[in-house]
């Protein structure tokens, strides 16, 4: 009986333990989660709400993060169905990134909305035109301007 009850426990106990490994995919940071903590050769994402068909994007701007701390692995973007509507629909880009060696570095987002920015989804950041620079650093959420910067602080342990 308790060998039965062992084996039974086993498998959702492995699983528990696997996910805190991040087994089941890198974890995942939204837009207002600024400071990520994670250990070296893990990966993480960083989870943006974006409108892709509406010509909102987010890009990785200079100055780009220490190479040796982290390494982006790629770029994903998923929009939801707007039905036909000409509207477009809400959708989420997201950022992978490795984490190399212990350090800490910065990841500086640039959010473009509505087209504001001439570039596409991948592309480098575009440069802001003398009439637009400064780029405001955003404390909340992205569209409170039509270009924005986002950092965020990732401690590699």
């Amino acid at each position: 009986m308790r060998n039965r009850l062992a084996a039974a426990l086993a498998l959702p106990l492995s699983a528990l333990a696997l996910a805190g490994c991040g087994l089941f995919g890198p974890e995942t940071y939204e837009v207002d989660e600024r400071s990520v903590e994670v250990d070296a050769g893990d990966e993480f994402t960083l989870s943006l709400p974006a409108s892709p068909s509406m010509g909102e994007n987010w890009y990785l701007a200079d100055p780009r993060p220490d190479r040796d701390v982290v390494r982006l692995q790629g770029q994903d973007e998923d929009w939801e169905d707007d039905g036909g509507n000409t509207g477009g629909g809400g959708g989420t880009q997201s950022l992978t990134f490795r984490a190399v060696e212990p350090g800490t570095t910065e990841i500086k987002l640039l959010y473009c909305r509505l087209g504001s920015c001439k570039a596409e989804f991948g592309d480098p950041a575009p440069s802001p035109s003398p009439s637009e620079s400064p780029f405001p650093v955003a404390s909340g959420s992205p569209g409170e301007h039509d270009h924005e910067y986002f950092i965020y602080t990732v401690t590699v342990r």
